[in-house]
């Protein structure tokens, strides 16, 4: 990612674009195309977006141990998540303070130290300098090599600390580290899902990986609305019951629905216990399913009997890898009961997500098309409210 001038919103959004996406849903113009398509516009949001929140850049599961050490890339940063000898996750940037060569390529396990592969400069897993092997030379008395030189202080040139968290299975981080406290950032998802007992939920180790040749707003907006079910999600049933789009604060645009029979699922699995087993309720309709998109780049998909945790990793303006892991209450998590439920819960997840790949690839080829011949979008105010809140949260974001 090449080094830019400052950046500014009114560089690609003229004022009159922004008063239109203001409007009430069902009269507003969406963002217009260079969102999407312009590489410029990615590094507005590289600068002005993505560092100031709280970004999801990995699992707990990848570190699961202590000595245990990933390296990751996202939007143009590069860190290392490791589990310290005290079990605690910690994010670093992935670039050696002596003359910036990675220290961490690739994931390793049982870790004492990380090392620079280049001049040995050594690394503890809570990020203190330890060992500059060699840097004084060889002493012209003694013949011996000296592995201090004076000015080079090792406590003040430990890797550079990124603010994390964990939550629900993620590892957050807060880039320039003057984002709002974690706690009252999520706070909103705790407000409305307050039945829900987060606690009984547990990592079941099912993951799985996949990539969106799209930008990374276009790969969320595709999944915030139930608009285009019935056409590229035919076996996900009728599209009836009730629906929601929502926006919570600054954190999260969400959609919920209500749905005649069950959503992925098994009736096997145990619910949350504010659902005292019902599935089915008098009035026809299932459990209520809540998606949480959590700007820029988390999902928490919260059903009845299980949540799925989804991270989108922005590679570039049209490159978004995506990680998902999936979860359940209790022993269900893990037990050999309910393997091939787990299982198909998975597949039913996996074969949603690739059935929006094509979509998502076909119409982010179209966006510098329609922005040539300012052609706006428009959106439905029932079906897409969430994107219209969605894409009017970046714009927040970016003015702010």
């Amino acid at each position: 990612m090449s080094m830019m001038e400052p950046l500014n919103l009114e560089d690609f959004v003229s004022s009159e674009a922004i008063k239109r996406l203001r409007r009430p849903a069902a009269e507003a113009e969406g963002l217009p195309g260079r969102a999407y398509a312009d590489p410029a516009f990615f590094n507005l949001e590289r600068q002005k977006l993505f560092p100031r929140g709280w970004m999801a850049i990995g699992f707990e599961s990848d570190v699961p141990n202590a000595g245990d050490a990933v390296p990751v890339s996202i939007a143009g940063w590069d860190f290392i998540v490791a589990r310290n000898r005290d079990n605690e996750v910690k994010v670093f940037h992935n670039i050696c303070r002596h003359r910036s060569m990675t220290v961490l390529r690739e994931p390793c396990t049982k870790a004492q130290t990380l090392q620079c592969g280049w001049h040995g400069w050594t690394y503890d897993l809570n990020g203190r300098l330890i060992a500059t092997p060699d840097i004084g030379g060889v002493d012209e008395k003694s013949g011996k090599v000296s592995a201090e030189q004076p000015g080079i202080e090792k406590a003040k040139l430990g890797l550079r600390e990124v603010r994390s968290t964990t939550w629900m299975h993620f590892v957050f981080v807060n880039i320039d580290g003057q984002a709002e406290p974690f706690e009252s950032f999520i706070q909103p998802v705790f407000d409305r899902i307050p039945d829900h007992d987060l606690s009984l939920v547990k990592f079941s180790g099912i993951t799985t990986k996949a990539q969106f040749d799209g930008n990374w707003k276009l790969a969320i907006e595709t999944g915030c609305e139930d608009y285009h079910l019935p056409w590229v999600h035919p076996q996900i049933g009728e599209r009836s019951g009730t629906f929601a789009g929502e926006r919570g604060a600054d954190t999260y645009v969400s959609i919920s629905s209500r749905r005649k029979g069950n959503e992925p699922g098994d009736d096997s699995l145990p619910m949350f216990p504010h659902y005292n087993g019902k599935k089915m309720h008098e009035d026809g309709l299932g459990n209520e399913l809540v998606l949480f998109f959590i700007v820029p780049n988390a999902i928490v998909a919260v059903l009845d009997d299980h949540v799925v945790t989804t991270i989108y990793l922005p590679q570039s303006h049209d490159c978004t890898p995506t990680r998902r892991a999936f979860h359940f209450i209790g022993d269900a998590a893990t037990d050999e009961e309910h393997h091939a439920v787990r299982e198909a819960v998975r597949d039913g997840w996996v074969t949603v997500g690739e059935q929006d790949f094509p979509m998502v690839r076909e119409v982010q080829t179209k966006h510098a098309q329609r922005d040539e011949l300012g052609m706006p979008t428009r959106f439905s105010a029932y079906w897409e409210s969430a994107v219209h809140h969605f894409q009017n949260i970046v714009v927040d974001r970016l003015s702010a």
